[in-house]
Order: C-alpha cells, then structure tokens, then sequence
C-alpha cells in the first residue's frame, strides 16, 4: 500500500531525473530537433572509450564527427568539415543526410546536407559546437571525447603521437607498417583558437570539458568564466538524479590573462589565410593586397628557378618570415589535361584579382568581432629568409574597401 507523506514547508524536492528529451519524426522526414537543449558535442578522442555515450540521447542533441554514424551509432546531428569525407558520405551513404541531420562546409546541393554555420571553415568538433551555441541555442554545451592532445603532448608544435579511435579508417591517417611507430597528432593551434573564439562569441553558453585527456584542457581555454571542466559521472548524476554539476578545474590568474589576450596563433592564421587565398571572416586581413600579389609572383619565380634547375618541386614548401611567423607560400599550378605546371605571371595576377573581388565581397559580409588587433606587429630580422612590414589593416567590414590592386611591374 502507497502512503503520501506530506511535504513540509521550504523543503527541497529532489527530482528523479531530468526530463527525456522527445523528438517528432514523420515518415520521410528529418527529425525535428528543438532548440534550448542541452549539447553533448563528442569528438573522437580516445578519453571516451568505454564510455556509454548512447544514453545521452534521452537527454539533449547529441553532435558527432565523420564515422561516427557508421562505427557506432546514428546521432541526432552528424558534422563532418573536410570535402573528402564529405563526398564519401554523401556518395556511399546516400540516404543518409536525406534521413538525418547531415552538416559540412562542402554540402552538395540536392544530397540534404547542409551548410554548417561557422563563417570560416573550421574542424568538425569546433563546427558543431558552434552549431550547438548558435544555431540549436544550447544553454549548457557538453565536449565528450574531445582530446586536443596526442600522446606525449608537450606543446602546440609538439603534440605527440595520434589520439583518435578512428586512426586508420578512410580519410584518416593510415597505420604505420612499421612496428613500434605512430603518426604524430596535429597540432592543437587551431583547434584552440577556434575554441576559443566561440567562448568569446557565446559568453552566456556554458561549456563542459567532459573527463578531459590527462586531465587537461588548452591552455587559451582554461580561463574563460563560460569554461568549466567536468566528470563523465557527474554528468549521468546531473541527467539522471538531477545533481548538480560539479567544476574540478581550478583555474589561476594566469589562465584567465591568457584566455583573453590576443592570440597569436589567430594572427599567424590571419596571415597564412590570407596568403593561400583563404577568407578572413572572423579577424580582419592583415596584409595590403599588393604586398600578397607580389609575395605570390616572387615566390612562384622561386618555384620556377627550382623546378628548371632540380626537375621537380613536390614536397619542397618555400615561406617568408612575416612579421616573426614562417608562412609557407605555396606554388600556384595550373593544370591542362594530364600536365600540371607553374602558374604565369598573368594568370597569377588574373586569378588574384578575382580572388580580391571576392574578398571584398565576403569582408563586406562578414562578423568580424575585432576591427584590428591588440598586437604591435612587427618584423623580426631573419638573416635567411626576407622579412617585411606590414601595412595597417584594411578598413573593418562596412566600408568601402579599395578595388582590386594593379599588376605589379615584373
């Protein structure tokens, strides 16, 4: 027999769990997804092995990357970033984005993917943690498996040895033959400023870093008020007994200064984009756009001098030292039928000026958040490689911007 006792006045009741998420799916149709949920974004990191991630279904959007949905289970949102695995995808599994929430920032029209909503292209986790804040308005933004260190990490340029449950699969780096080897992780540079950006963008989204590798989280993130690290059972505690979610980073003056100092990994990126042809959206151009054309022109010069004097230039990478950054210029080929040679002159100016039209454009568009940098970009003498000044930054989005530069005299 069921008794109901009284509950006295002021008393604190503690609920069971927290609600289970439910989400209407007609035939034929991609499931509608509400917005305010809890997001639980897992990467493919290693430090969740084992971990039941499945049940985290009942209780928020659940955002995975690349083969997730093929090795393990359909979340309710798939990211993936780069164009390979996306053409794989919607080649090999069809009906896939068709059925499911599919995001990438090179979706096919007409394959049901669609265009992820960062403004530049970031990796997959980033990707879907912003469309988690942004788009699906997450209050509370759960990183699962999110290991931005190798093993044997010692830096940002020494990231040790490969940290992904994927190695080896198509798209991702292949296993070494040989014994006793592993590929080296890539460097966390860019994951972590990217990361970093979103914690600046979205201050009133709280993020998680769920059992993180080691116990660690990037150095640039640990500061943020928005940042919080967590364990994987405090997190089933919190979902089904609605505990309260207990941070164990303990954060020092340090990491809040760093946290919100200009990165100079965003400036070396701005730099590295701009050279390469890439859109700045978020942080404004660094370099006039003369001085980019004329880097381009003289350094394919190089690439010519090399090729007619070794017979090849695969694999050669020539850079400058721009403002104390070695940037890596790469050629500009054109490819005619079965042969690929160097771009001339001409076609370099003619591409860059479209190229320059284009940015203007997406400038004029853009969210940049800062109109210039809280650095003093300067030189730095390289006795080996020419080094440069840079020019004061362009105008900030919603200027005018000046028209594509003249060829220079060459």
């Amino acid at each position: 027999m069921l008794c109901v006792l009284p509950i006295k006045k002021n008393q604190k009741i503690i609920l069971s769990q927290m609600r289970k998420l439910k989400i209407k799916k007609s035939p034929g149709q991609k499931p509608k997804l509400p917005n305010g949920e809890y997001a639980f974004v897992i990467g493919n990191g290693t430090s969740r092995k084992g971990l039941n991630i499945e049940q985290l279904m009942d209780y928020g959007l659940l955002y995975a990357c690349n083969w997730f949905f093929r090795e393990e289970f359909r979340p309710h949102v798939l990211v993936s970033s780069d164009e390979p695995m996306t053409r794989t995808i919607i080649k090999q599994y069809s009906q896939y984005p068709k059925s499911n929430w599919f995001y990438s920032w090179y979706p096919k029209p007409g394959s049901g993917a669609k265009k992820a909503t960062t403004p530049e292209k970031f990796a997959a986790g980033p990707m879907a943690t912003h469309l988690a804040a942004y788009h699906f308005e997450s209050p509370k933004v759960f990183l699962i498996g999110m290991d931005f260190f190798g093993f044997g990490s010692k830096d940002t340029e020494e990231n040790g040895v490969m940290n992904n449950l994927y190695e080896g699969l198509k798209h991702y780096a292949k296993v070494p033959e040989e014994e006793n080897t592993k590929n080296g992780a890539p460097t966390y540079r860019n994951w972590q400023r990217r990361y970093q950006w979103i914690l600046k963008r979205y201050p009133n989204t709280d993020f998680y870093h769920v059992d993180p590798f080691e116990g660690k989280s990037p150095e640039r993130l640990r500061g943020f008020d928005n940042f919080h690290q967590i364990t994987f059972d405090n997190l089933i505690e919190h979902l089904t007994k609605d505990t309260e979610l207990v941070d164990i980073l303990e954060k020092t003056k340090e990491d809040k200064k760093i946290a919100l100092e200009t990165n100079p990994d965003d400036v070396r990126a701005c730099i590295e984009r701009q050279i390469a042809g890439q859109e700045n959206c978020i942080y404004p151009d660094l370099l006039n756009p003369q001085d980019v054309l004329n880097i381009r022109v003289n350094v394919s010069k190089e690439y010519e001098k090399i090729l007619k004097k070794q017979g090849k230039i695969e694999g050669l990478e020539l850079g400058l030292n721009i403002a104390g950054y070695e940037i890596k210029v790469p050629p500009q080929l054109v490819r005619e039928g079965n042969i690929t040679r160097i771009a001339s002159v001409k076609e370099i100016e003619n591409s860059f000026n479209k190229e320059h039209e284009v940015r203007s454009t997406l400038a004029q568009q853009s969210e940049v958040i800062e109109a210039k940098f809280n650095v003093n970009i300067s030189p730095q003498k390289n006795k080996q490689q020419p080094s440069m000044d840079l020019p004061p930054p362009p105008p900030p989005p919603g200027m005018d911007l000046p028209p594509p530069p003249p060829p220079p005299s060459v």
